[in-house]
């Protein structure tokens, strides 16, 4: 599968190989192209046929793990210590050290708990640290309990880390984690947090502890000793100092080919994660509405920027970002929502986390996330297991459907280098891998600087490793000493600053591995349909699937257990035999199983039958959360407590051993058990020989105490039901250990179907290989999977000496099994060894009706009492003494301490003190067989003398059990000739159940507080008993009983009279809407019933009541120009609000009652300075001191604060508002606003909201506008980008100057082409006026203006050519005139001619009737000299006039020239003569105009003075000119020139523009509308009231 994805994965950088940007592309954006052809068509499995086997507990070895070294306390003396460390605790309070006989600790655990015991802690091996209940004499307890190998007092200098052993009182100060005793209520934690916090420096947290750490820093070396005697103390340690560790990660880590594989739905969609680390930019845009929150209780300030290194915002976006600003740096799982936790100090950059881990991950869980990813670590306690590491663990145990990660660190390859938490068992801890991004090194390898294993107590970690080089990320950009390169074109705001960068080490594979998780629990819930999965069965799909990278050398101290490979480990492949093809890459599937729990000495198997074809291999992979380590024990001591096993037997019957590995595959037959570690992995590689057939996987619980466990299973095979008959220790027995000659006895067979399928019928034979005798045969019915079956039968011996008997299952070999003699290992028989002694002596049990018994059966019965327990504690057996010899012999007889036999069958001494007396002491002397006195009969009496059945407070019964003793009665001569028999002795269970609730008077809680009180139970019966507890109540309030969030729990097992309390939480509900009110009660239940018997159960009620709560809430708001309400926030953080001088200015304040009673409260503002007046709004009360009120319960009320701004307060002055709010006889609370007079660039603008245009004219439309601002304005005017054919301009200066308070009035005038229709157009002229203060402030304005078009009639006249010269007096010249009507309405018109003197003009046109939008005439106009005409160029003019009512007409004027022909003459002036006139002229001419210019050159305006008479450009009439001059762009082009001033006051002046005059207003004032005053005002009262005015009218 790597080497496919690896192909596919080069492929794709040839091709993308022109381009130089990256060379680590994230394909992410390329999800919807395939990897290649092969489908992925395995399948999942949950594993259904376990079978529950007995399985062989771990050897204990006596040793005791100290942390001032190892011992053996049988052997050794205790270490306790320098002396100045062994000062004796309280009597009362001390803590005992119980070592176990057995790896399994849980009926030793059970006896403790069952006796007031508390367990605190667990040191290796098979030792619990606990605490004796009040007056409580436990050596004498302690001494009697068969569980116990040794118990102590622990020294006082168990409590200290060794580091702190060496420290002197003038050592430096201190920083000290100390771990409280886990049994402390909440009243003691709060107590040792105040008292400790009494040595402690102050960091600026109320309470210093919590249930699982307290922190104190700065603290005297000499306040170690008293620390350790105090009775609240469980270890003190060093204090943790954290550090944080520093895309081809999608690809190599297989989430690429996961979420093709998937269907493109593995993204991470419904998962709520957590992250913490530095800080977080969240508004860099890739966690764009993800963020659920960001919490700051646990880190050393309220800040969250990330202002230092921007580590958090890379880890989180590496984790969680979509790629907003690039695609190819988008995270892992960019459908997933978060929350966040800041731990660092934004002003040193120092990373420090108050509070344990375990309430850290409690406020998460609380918060919906069920994964945490954590990119930092401890750097002075390298490779331990911390405290931090034991919280760890401790969380995950007691929540198991919760997953941490963390980084393994960044120290390089030195051994032992990992980092704390990520040594803690439960974590799943990640190394960094190389990803060839960026010109690193080549992918496949661990990086160089990525921490090490293994633990200081030997454990694996990392788990796995994960690309952490060069990993391209988001940037926070506020980070001051960001040390990664840019690795992305895209910027922040600022242009200049990257929004992604890379970044290498641990700190970046974890999130990448965090996202694996993230997608891997999603498909457990929709493809799997597990709605909360666990992180066990999460951690063994992640392992199970990783790759050795490099040398095949898993498990390794650099890469644990390889490198992470999602695709793998959802969709896993392997390979196949095909004749043809040979082999190829095919589908395996994967089997799990997350379901069962163990006790220990027993295990479940699973049966596999893989493929006839298959060579690809078996992954199997077994993880369990396990409990907290010991916080006492040495470094080097493991830290595992519930031990299990990985097993697996091949078909030839070779066995695996979970983590026993040699070049990275399991061994066949090799190795030990794993003792250390709490995952266990089965690796075979492809192309084993043996593949083929059936295998058996099984899990074993070799010590600890009930233990629950993720498998994993990946292969090509099938989950098989065969039969497996087994024997087992004990199979066969006899009923007499040492029989005598020719007695009867009882032979006993056991045997069980350790497998799934039923067997069907088969034969047990049993023989008697001293005589080859086959002794007995029996057929059998089938048994069922993990059925036990049984059989007895009556023998007698004829010889004496030693017999061996063997029991052969399925003698005939007719069932199909997985062991057998042919198959696997031949678990079909068993071989045990009997001594059949000579007659001589018997004793014998009398019947309980004084019978002797007659056959074995009835011996067996005779062997065995019955004791109820509620009727006495005594048991009685008669037994009779015979002597079967010929003389007469002295006879004693022995009998044995009485012992409980144990669930695995082994003898220990019973917990209760048992006496066995005789009615009479021997020695007896018997005569021969046959004779008086061969034979006496006497009495044994076994109590148990530590019952009181009639005891007052509480019957005190018989523990229940099978008890046992042991007689021989033997010749005192001849001491072999004797006869032994056990008699047995069972008392039966006595189930009882007593409960009280306590402290349920005056029972109550605020709405979302707890309501506690206690519900204690105890086991008046005689033997451990399980109890379920329920609680409800009638309105389905939240309770929780203990430390669960369920009110559904089942007990552990109480012992006889255990008295357990337990806490019952009821949360009142949280307030709504003033519900629930105060005073208001609810009523529960609690009803507590037996598990073994369901008829036993007993309820209590309690009421609770809900407390006043007096809670209430302040905000304040500032409201906009559109009445939007504004929240302010703190003022520490809030915006200045800028202010004008003469606003008046509202602070809305909202006081919310989140309580459940009325609450009356005062309401008082102030200002920081006096020259500003307050004023106070509640309702329809007004006042300056300020205003009371009263809110009911869920209600808010409104107060508005106004401040004036004087008119005298000057640029850059500030105010504070300070509002106070006081609760009648509570609290107040304090909110500010800080109000600036700040330089604002601000105009307001008011004016014709269109521009009514005629074809064929300009329309003109104004803009007032008022400098409202505070500061002196330049304004500049543009006209946006126009439509083409349209022409706008500026009747108005385009730059100009406003002062304060100035108005000013922008002439805007537009010209628009012809042939528009009438009516708005949907085109708008933008007017685009930008203002600028002295300080280069800019704000600019776009006025957008609708255009409507009039009805119009607009006729142009237009000739190709206008001049005609030369007309020979008496002949025509003929111009072709065309007339238009460039309006929008038809036109009737009219055209008259203006004829120059002399000449006769005509004009000719077919046309008749008006002339239509957009219709063109063709006109032609005759021009004829007279004789008497002049010569010269003379002009003659055509108007055409519309003669169209109720519309706007714009008429049409053209200017023809003609001139006469010279030759049209008489001829009397002769031809030279021309030439003397003409210089007779020029010169007269020259002359003349040089007189004019000395006489007029001073009336003359510069354009005139350059302009000559007669010019074209002083052509035309005065309309034209003005047209002319606005004329000064090109169509559909921003008009950019000006006109002269005499031409804009012409412009203003003519009769088709409207007039604007600027009306004026008495000093003081407001200033008028452009209209004048309103309607019915009087100058007197716009003084007075005009600004009312202005504010009803100003929108």
């Amino acid at each position: 599968m790597n080497a496919r994805r690896k192909s596919v994965l080069a492929l794709l950088l040839l091709m993308l190989s022109t381009w130089s940007g990256t060379a680590a592309a994230d394909t992410q954006s390329q999800f919807s192209v395939p990897q290649d052809d092969y489908a992925w068509n395995g399948e999942w499995s949950s594993l259904q046929n376990a079978v529950e086997s007995e399985y062989l507990l771990r050897d204990t070895s006596g040793l005791v793990y100290s942390p001032m070294g190892t011992f053996d306390p049988l052997r050794e003396p205790m270490p306790i210590g320098p002396d100045w460390l062994t000062s004796p605790a309280s009597s009362e309070t001390r803590f005992i050290l119980v070592q176990s006989v057995s790896s399994d600790l849980s009926s030793l655990i059970a006896e403790l708990e069952g006796s007031g015991f508390s367990i605190l802690d667990s040191i290796p091996d098979s030792v619990l640290v606990v605490r004796a209940p009040l007056e409580t004499n436990y050596d004498e307890y302690l001494g009697k309990l068969a569980d116990a190998r040794w118990f102590s007092e622990m020294p006082n200098s168990w409590k200290i880390s060794p580091e702190l052993l060496g420290v002197t009182s003038s050592s430096a100060l201190l920083d000290l984690d100390v771990l409280p005793a886990s049994d402390l209520e909440p009243q003691e934690i709060s107590e040792l947090s105040w008292h400790l916090s009494q040595i402690s420096e102050n960091y600026g947290r109320d309470e210093i502890c919590d249930s699982s750490l307290c922190q104190l820093r700065g603290v005297d070396p000499a306040w170690i000793l008293p620390i350790a005697l105090d009775w609240r103390v469980l270890s003190i340690q060093l204090s943790s100092e954290l550090t944080i560790h520093n895309s081809n990660a999608w690809a190599i880590s297989g989430l690429e080919g996961a979420y093709l594989e998937s269907g493109n739905t593995l993204n991470g969609s419904g998962e709520v994660l957590a992250i913490s680390d530095t800080g977080i930019d969240e508004d860099q845009g890739d966690f764009d509405g993800r963020i659920r929150g960001i919490y700051d209780q646990f880190g050393p300030d309220n800040s969250h920027s990330d202002m230092n290194s921007g580590h958090g915002t890379h880890v989180a976006a590496t984790l969680l970002g979509d790629g907003s600003g690039d695609s190819s740096s988008a995270g892992m799982v960019p459908d997933s929502t978060f929350h966040f936790y800041q731990l660092e100090a934004d002003s040193s950059g120092v990373l420090a986390r108050w509070g344990s881990l375990y309430e850290m991950f409690t406020h998460s869980w609380d918060q919906g996330a069920r994964i945490q990813t954590n990119s930092w670590g401890n750097t002075n306690l390298v490779g331990e297991y911390s405290s931090d590491s034991r919280s760890v663990d401790d969380f995950i145990y007691d929540y198991p459907r919760f997953l941490a990660l963390f980084s393994a660190g960044d120290l390089g390859p030195n051994p032992n280098s990992v980092t704390p938490p990520g040594t803690a068992k439960n974590a799943l801890t990640v190394g960094a891998s190389t990803t060839g991004s960026y010109s690193s090194v080549p992918e496949g390898s661990v990086s160089e600087t990525s921490s090490s294993g293994t633990t200081l107590d030997g454990r694996i970690k990392p788990d796995i490793v994960a690309p952490g080089v060069m990993i391209c990320s988001a940037r926070a950009e506020e980070a001051q000493y960001a040390s990664g390169s840019s690795c992305s074109t895209a910027t922040h705001n600022d242009g200049t600053t990257p929004l992604y960068m890379a970044l290498n080490g641990s700190s970046m594979a974890t999130p990448v591995a965090a996202g694996a998780a993230a997608m891997t629990r999603q498909y457990l819930r929709e493809s799997e349909g597990i709605s909360e999965p666990r992180s066990d069965l999460i951690r063994a799909i992640l392992i199970n699937g990783a790759e050795d990278i490099g040398n095949p050398d898993i498990p390794n101290a650099l890469e644990g257990w390889g490198q992470l490979d999602l695709q793998q480990s959802l969709y896993p492949s392997g390979t196949f035999n095909d004749d043809i093809m040979g082999s190829s890459e095919g589908s395996l599937n994967l089997f799990y199983d997350d379901s069962r729990q163990l006790l220990p000495g027993h295990s479940f198997a699973y049966t596999f039958e893989m493929s006839s074809d298959a060579m690809g291999g078996l992954d199997v992979t077994l993880v369990w959360n396990d409990r907290e380590g010991s916080a006492i024990a040495n470094q080097s001591a493991p830290r595992l407590v519930n031990d299990l096993d990985l097993r697996i037997t091949a078909p030839n019957g070779s066995v695996y051993i979970g983590n026993s590995f040699s070049a990275g595959f399991s061994i066949m037959g090799g190795g030990n058990e794993d003792r250390l570690n709490n995952v266990e992995r089965i690796r075979l590689p492809s192309g084993v020989s043996d593949i083929i057939e059936t295998w058996t996987v099984e899990v074993g619980h070799a010590g600890g105490y009930l233990q629950d466990y993720s498998l994993v299973i990946s292969a090509s095979a099938s989950e098989v039901e065969k039969a497996d008959l087994a024997v087992f220790e004990g199979s066969l027995t006899t009923s007499v250990d040492s029989p005598l000659q020719g007695d009867t006895l009882l032979i006993e067979a056991a045997w069980g179907n350790r497998a799934a399928a039923p067997t069907g019928n088969y034969q047990i034979e049993i023989e008697d290989l001293t005589t080859g005798t086959i002794i007995h045969t029996s057929s059998r019915s089938s048994l069922n999977g993990g059925d036990l079956d049984s059989h007895s039968f009556p023998h007698s011996f004829s010889s004496t000496g030693e017999h061996l008997l063997e029991l052969r299952l399925d003698s005939d070999n007719v069932v199909e099994e997985l062991n057998d003699g042919s198959s696997g290992i031949d678990n079909n028989r068993i071989v045990i060894s009997v001594t059949v002694s000579q007659i001589g002596v018997r004793v014998t049990p009398m019947m309980e009706d004084g019978n002797f018994p007659q056959t074995p059966s009835q011996l067996e019965q005779a062997m065995t009492r019955t004791l109820d327990p509620r009727t006495g504690s005594s048991i009685y057996f008669d037994l009779e003494l015979r002597n079967e010899g010929t003389s007469t012999i002295t006879v004693r007889l022995s009998v044995s301490p009485v012992q409980i036999v144990s669930e695995n069958g082994i003898l220990q001494q019973p917990s209760d003190e048992w006496w066995k007396l005789l009615n009479e002491t021997g020695p007896w002397e018997l005569a021969p067989l046959g004779q008086d006195g061969d034979r006496i009969l006497v009495q044994l009496n076994l109590t148990d003398v530590d019952t009181d059945i009639n005891n007052p407070s509480g019957a005190v019964y018989a523990l229940p059990g099978t008890f046992v003793t042991d007689l021989n009665l033997y010749d005192v001569n001849a001491p072999t000739v004797s006869h032994s028999m056990r008699l047995e002795a069972e008392v039966e269970r006595v189930e009882g159940l007593y409960t009280i609730a306590a402290g349920t008077e005056e029972l109550g809680a605020e709405p979302g507080e707890l309501a506690i009180f206690s519900l204690s139970v105890k086991n008046t019966g005689n033997g451990p008993t399980q109890y379920r507890v329920v609680c409800e109540s009638e309105n389905q309030w939240q309770i929780s009983i203990g430390n669960s969030q369920s009110s559904d729990v089942t007990l552990d097992p109480l012992g006889r009279l255990q008295f357990l309390p337990i806490p019952i939480k009821v949360r009142v509900p949280d307030s709504d809407n003033g519900e629930p009110a105060a005073g208001t009660t609810e009523d529960l239940s609690c009803t507590t019933t037996s598990v073994n018997d369901p008829t036993l159960s007993t309820t209590e009620d309690a009421t609770v009541e809900v407390f006043e709560n007096m809670d209430f809430l302040t905000d304040i708001f500032s409201v906009d120009l559109s009445d939007e309400w504004i929240p302010l926030g703190p003022l520490a953080v809030a915006n200045d609000r800028p202010v004008l001088n003469g606003d008046t200015i509202a602070t809305k304040l909202v006081v919310t009652n989140d309580g459940n009673v009325p609450m009356s409260f005062e309401v008082t503002a102030l200002s920081s300075l006096n020259t500003w007046p307050v004023q106070i709004v509640q309702g329809d009360d007004e006042s300056l001191e300020g205003v009371t009120f009263t809110i009911p319960a869920g209600s808010e009320a409104i107060v508005t604060v106004n401040t004036i701004v004087p008119m005298t307060a000057q640029m850059g002055d500030s105010n504070t508002i300070t509002i106070r709010t006081t609760q009648d006889g509570g609290q107040t609370v304090t909110n500010a606003t800080k109000l600036v007079v700040l330089e604002l660039a601000h105009l307001d603008l008011v004016g014709d909201e269109k521009i009514s245009v005629a074809l064929g004219t300009s329309g003109v439309a104004s803009i007032h506008a008022h400098n409202i601002g505070n500061v002196d304005l330049s304004v500049s005017l543009t006209m946006g980008t126009l439509p083409e054919g349209w022409s706008a301009g500026f009747l108005s200066s385009r730059d100009f100057q406003m002062g304060m308070n100035q108005e000013a009035t922008i002439m805007v005038a537009l010209e628009l082409p012809g042939n528009l229709s009438s009516g708005p157009l949907p085109n708008t002229v933008p007017v685009i006026i930008e203002a600028f203060t002295p300080s280069g402030v800019s704000q600019s304005y776009t006025v957008w203006m609708q255009v409507e078009v009039l009805p119009s009639s607009w006729l142009k006249l237009e000739c190709e050519s206008t001049l005609l010269e030369g007309i020979v007096a008496g002949s025509e010249g003929e111009f072709e005139v065309t007339l238009t009507n460039w309006g929008n309405v038809d036109s009737e018109f009219t055209i008259d001619i203006i004829s120059p003197e002399g000449w006769t003009v005509f004009i000719y046109s077919s046309h008749s009737g008006p002339l239509s939008p957009g219709q063109s005439v063709q006109i032609t106009v005759t021009a004829s000299p007279g004789d008497s005409t002049e010569f010269g160029l003379v002009q003659l003019s055509l108007h055409a006039n519309s003669t169209s009512s109720e519309v706007t007409s714009t008429d049409g004027n053209l200017a023809l020239q003609v001139s006469k022909s010279r030759d049209s003459g008489t001829g009397l002036i002769p031809s030279w003569a021309y030439a003397v006139i003409f210089l007779f002229l020029l010169s007269s001419t020259l002359v003349i105009g040089l007189r004019m210019r000395r006489s007029s050159s001073e009336g003359l305006r510069p354009e005139e003075e350059l302009i000559p008479p007669g010019s074209a450009l002083l052509s035309g009439t005065q309309t034209e000119r003005r047209a002319a001059a606005m004329e000064t762009s090109v169509s559909g082009e921003v008009l950019t020139g000006t006109v002269s001033n005499d031409e804009i006051e012409s412009a203003l002046s003519a009769s088709s523009l409207p007039s604007l005059e600027i009306p004026k207003a008495p000093d003081g004032a407001p200033p008028l509308p452009l209209g004048g005053l309103p309607e019915g005002w009087t100058m007197d009262q716009w003084v007075a009231y005009g600004h009312l005015w202005w504010e009803q009218n100003r929108q």
